[in-house]
């Protein structure tokens, strides 16, 4: 979130939709821009990438009456390593008004690098993506645990001697980080948080209603949605933004053009809560932690002290926006896999569930 501001409050950093350029590599500057592009090369430059090229199936899990969640999971080709023990499963998080194929250049590159040892598994959570709930306006963070807790229980059976590394980006980190404090789930090894900070998420907040006036409201096209998300480096690599872009836009059948899924303006009543507490929370969940950031100045005061005392690792990802997974693929699916092999050599305490 404390990325998000520095990002995109720089003064013409977000574009009008007028404003687009026709070069692709050329630079957002200025107010003045070239007119838009044509509606032909805009679909041939950014035509949406298939999600399955990056996940092997998307399933529609039912959780209680009217709640359907979309997922997208990885299959491990091998479920324990060669000393018996079970390999990792990468539960998958996002923030506020993004969608489980924020993670889809992640997944495929740990899936590759362990040569399909390593599963992972993404969802969209309320309000988001292609998920439909009987209330998708509900983001309290004890609902967004209960879902995420309720969605693994259907995907995999308790009695799965299966380890869970949970990681959740923004406010996903918030959700990820409750569940592991209280122990919602069992056989979580660890717990993973990109680019979110209580200290600078708080004060970000007063903020974060100039981040949304600066959006467009509509597109004429879920390409020219892409277009723009790339432009105003929202998200900065094109093949992160063909993935993940196109479930956060549905046609508007009134206006026919095509308008956020998720209305971030709806979340407002949320933002506080889902960040108050987060580092104490963190630093307190009985599971290996990683934090990972887009700059050092992300670190708050507590935070600060608790990683000159070697409380959890902290990895700075430079030359990154606030959507980490998305700007740097291969170095965030890098530090997942090393914080596994690290940890899971470690015998850490016993949590809910496990005999």
């Amino acid at each position: 979130m404390s990325s998000l501001q520095k990002d995109m409050f720089k003064k013409n950093r977000l574009p009008p939709l007028e404003s687009l350029v026709e070069d692709e590599d050329e630079e957002i500057k200025g107010m003045v821009m070239p007119p838009p592009l044509s509606p032909a090369t805009l679909k041939q430059r950014y035509t949406p990438n298939d999600w399955q090229d990056y996940f092997d199936r998307a399933e529609d899990i039912m959780c209680g009456e009217g709640n359907v969640f979309r997922v997208y999971m990885l299959d491990a080709k091998v479920e324990y390593a060669t000393d018996g023990k079970p390999n990792p499963v990468y539960v998958m998080h996002h923030g506020a008004g993004a969608g489980a194929l924020s993670f889809g250049l992640v997944a495929k590159r740990i899936y590759e690098e362990s040569k399909g040892a390593y599963a992972v598994i993404a969802l969209d959570c309320r309000g988001h993506g292609h998920t439909k709930t009987n209330n998708d306006f509900d983001f309290s963070l004890s609902q967004l645990s209960d879902d995420l807790v309720n969605v693994l229980s259907k995907v995999y059976q308790t009695s799965d001697q299966r380890q869970f590394i949970l990681v959740g980006h923004s406010m996903g980190g918030s959700v990820v980080v409750d569940i592991a404090n209280r122990q919602r789930f069992p056989n979580v090894m660890g717990v993973v948080v990109l680019d979110v900070v209580e200290g600078s998420a708080l004060e970000s907040i007063q903020s974060m209603n100039k981040v949304l006036s600066t959006r467009p409201t509509s597109f004429q096209s879920v390409e020219q949605a892409i277009q723009w998300s790339y432009k105003s480096k929202t998200v900065r690599t094109l093949e992160a933004a063909k993935l993940s872009i196109p479930p956060l836009v549905q046609l508007d059948k009134d206006s026919n053009k095509y308008v956020w899924r998720t209305n971030l303006e709806l979340t407002k009543p949320y933002w506080k809560e889902w960040f108050t507490g987060l580092s104490e929370k963190f630093l307190g969940s009985p599971v290996a932690k990683l934090l990972i950031l887009a700059g050092t100045d992300r670190l708050d005061k507590a935070l600060t002290i608790a990683q000159m005392q070697g409380k959890f690792q902290l990895t700075v990802v430079m030359n990154s926006g606030h959507f980490i997974q998305e700007d740097a693929p291969d170095t965030t699916a890098a530090t997942l896999l090393d914080f596994w092999s690290r940890y899971s050599r470690l015998v850490l305490p016993k949590h809910v569930g496990q005999p």
